[in-house]
């Protein structure tokens, strides 16, 4: 079909379907109308080229503002030439119209022969009202476009795409025809965070697309960082939805993009808060003993090469609250939490039990610690308040299970001298006689168990898979023992049996120390019992016991010695 035809055509079948159609030398810009609108004919009569033409449209307000700079492209000729010589024979675009009845979508065309070329370059120009189901979905990409800064129609079965928006940066180069082309390049271009591009190209692979397809209808999604025209990133979030004609034949695709930067990241810190609150003591705002386990697991792994821990138990919480109520003791509790926050502000702390608190600190050495402790100590005693505190550092090669085992048993020691200095200085009594009376009755308490722990040759918590203790009784000897092994209850209990068990017995005790064989024990019985003799003749009996209350730490045991009568 030549031009004359083409005119022919149109002037015949379509000319009342249209508000306004002309014949467009695309070259001069000169213009006949085949058709024009009387309601803006006297404004445009002395408007001799098209372009002119189309730019004072716009610039009389004809065009809603939201569409006037995609409009506007239609004015520039090298524009138009390019596309329609560059074999486009028909181009649509759809944008609102102002009229005297407020707004009402139009569709402009564009429509050329198949002889259209520069040296034949008439073409036709023509505007009519978008039907109802254009002007609906017209509409609804109207309102898309306000969230969406991209909208595509993908189709991967042949691998193309239709740009229904795109901000300008990042509109497609002309030769891109493939839409796997043009994702890619979009990651290769800087446009997609370096930590994100392997999710980003596993997310836009077609294969993977096509597969989820075939199976469900459900939305994909995914979320990544993209490149701000401002400079930075922002997080974006893409979504990939099968359009109305989509199917195994012909996979049709709607592909959006939107900005998602302030919500993802109000999303982020609240699940940080939940984190957070799920490893906070309530109380005092302190790393609670979940954490605190968490941390000393990561510690074991990856040991820095310091690292120093702080053991603190408060002297007599238990008694204020019997005797003051539990608020007195939640007072003295957030005194002892805020003032380790002062005195240790960039160190991790935790508390870990009712009256527990450690300090983590990778920085500060164990004189360090010490000095700082005498600050603590005096803060906390202007409130009436005291403690007692232990301190150890990582030997090289020394697990943290073994420090922390360390710190702790330097603080019980203090605990220790506490009581007893307390009933023989006079001068450290507190202003609170009552209290003083029931720190007095707790040192008795302990004393007393020792007393009936001296049945026993020593009782100790052992935890089997870190190869730690805590006791409730310990002879010095192995006290000392301890401290030569890093506090390595098994290493103790070789040097143990290698200096004080008999030579018939020392094999059996040694198989004993093998967790794997005291754990399948268990499952046959709850008390694993051995008799054995020392170099001097003393029968001894151990009974090892698992503690089974205990969910925090399935690998407990209790060890108890005993001489036998």
């Amino acid at each position: 079909m030549n031009n004359t035809e083409l005119y022919s055509f149109i002037e015949s079948t379509l000319i009342d379907t249209f508000l306004q159609l002309a014949r467009v030398n695309l070259v001069t810009g000169e213009y006949q109308y085949l058709k024009q609108d009387p309601k803006i004919k006297k404004d445009f009569e002395s408007v001799v080229n098209i372009y002119d033409y189309m730019k004072k449209f716009a610039s009389e307000k004809y065009v809603y503002p939201e569409f006037v700079e995609e409009y506007l492209k239609f004015s520039d000729p090298e524009y138009v030439q390019k596309k329609v010589f560059g074999g486009e024979r028909m181009i649509v675009y759809r944008y609102k119209r102002k009229t005297s009845n407020g707004g009402r979508w139009v569709i402009f065309s564009i429509m050329a022969s198949k002889n259209t070329s520069a040296d034949d370059p008439w073409v036709v120009f023509g505007l009519r009202d978008s039907d109802t189901a254009s002007t609906a979905l017209t509409d609804a990409m109207s309102a898309l476009s306000v969230i969406y800064y991209k909208i595509l129609k993908i189709n991967i079965t042949d691998d193309s795409f239709e740009v229904i928006k795109a901000v300008e940066h990042e509109q497609p180069d002309e030769s891109l025809v493939k839409i796997t082309d043009w994702l890619r390049i979009f990651a290769e271009s800087g446009n997609v965070h370096e930590e994100d591009i392997d999710v980003y190209r596993q997310f836009t692979d077609t294969d993977h697309i096509k597969d989820h397809f075939r199976k469900k209808s459900t939305r994909l999604s995914c979320r990544y960082r993209r490149k701000h025209i401002k400079g930075g990133f922002r997080w974006a979030q893409m979504d990939i939805l099968p359009s109305m004609d989509y199917s195994d034949e012909n996979q049709r695709l709607l592909l959006f993009v939107k900005d998602v930067h302030d919500e993802h990241m109000a999303e982020l810190r609240h699940r940080q808060e939940l984190v957070d609150n799920f490893n906070r003591d309530a109380l005092t705002l302190l790393y609670n003993r979940h954490r605190f386990n968490e941390d000393l697991e990561a510690l074991n792994q990856n040991m820095p090469n310091l690292l120093t821990c702080l053991y603190i138990d408060i002297n007599g919480l238990h008694e204020l609250n019997n005797l003051l109520g539990h608020q007195k003791g939640d007072d003295m509790l957030c005194c002892v939490a805020d003032t380790l926050k002062i005195y240790f502000p960039e160190e991790k702390l935790y508390r870990i039990g009712g009256d527990e608190f450690v300090m983590l600190s990778s920085t500060l050495t164990k004189n360090d610690v010490e000095r700082v402790i005498v600050e603590v100590r005096k803060t906390l005693a202007e409130n009436k308040y005291e403690i007692s505190a232990g301190t150890e550092s990582c030997v090289p090669g020394t697990s943290v299970y073994k420090t922390v085992g360390a710190a702790e048993l330097a603080m019980r020691e203090d605990k220790e001298l506490f009581y007893k200095n307390k009933s023989d200085d006079r001068r450290k009594r507190s202003a609170n006689e009552e209290l003083e009376k029931l720190l007095t009755e707790k040192r008795d308490a302990e004393y007393f168990l020792k007393l009936i722990a001296t049945r026993y040759a020593g009782v100790y918590f052992v935890d089997m898979e870190r190869d730690t203790l805590r006791y409730l009784y310990i002879p010095e000897y192995f006290k000392n023992i301890l401290e030569r092994t890093s506090f390595s209850f098994n290493t103790a209990m070789k040097l143990y049996a290698k200096k004080y068990i008999d030579a018939e017995y020392y094999d059996s005790f040694i198989a004993l120390l093998d967790k794997h064989e005291i754990f399948k024990k268990f499952k046959n019985d709850e008390i694993i019992s051995f008799e054995y003799k020392k170099v001097n003749g003393t029968v001894m009996k151990l009974k090892i016991m698992k503690i089974n209350d205990s969910p925090q730490n399935k690998s407990e045991t209790v060890w108890i010695f005993s001489s036998h009568i």
